[in-house]
């Protein structure tokens, strides 16, 4: 299911058919240094997470499924205190 997984540049458009709070992607991006590879990698990783807990409906399936994961995720990434960091940049440096 990672391949609907959608791009931060697509989350850019207000019609891009998911629910994320304004200036999401733009952030998000911001918190890697502009690396949009890095925050994409990042971003997947953190989806991919959200649709494996209970913040999706546990029938879900689909586009359904990835668009609940989406605005979870995108919401607990951009209005918690996480939005002055990235969960998945926090444990790379604690490995290091």
């Amino acid at each position: 299911m990672t391949e609907l997984i959608p791009l931060l540049s697509d989350l850019l458009f207000v019609h891009c058919g998911f629910v994320v709070p304004d200036g999401f992607a733009e952030s998000y991006v911001k918190l890697h240094e502009n690396d949009w590879n890095r925050a994409q990698d990042h971003w997947e990783r953190f989806v991919q997470r959200v649709l494996d807990s209970d913040r999706v409906e546990p029938y879900a399936q689909g586009e359904r499924a990835m668009k609940q994961a989406v605005a979870a995720a995108s919401s607990v990434l951009h209005e918690t205190p996480l939005q002055s960091r990235c969960p998945r940049c926090v444990s790379e440096r604690r490995r290091s």
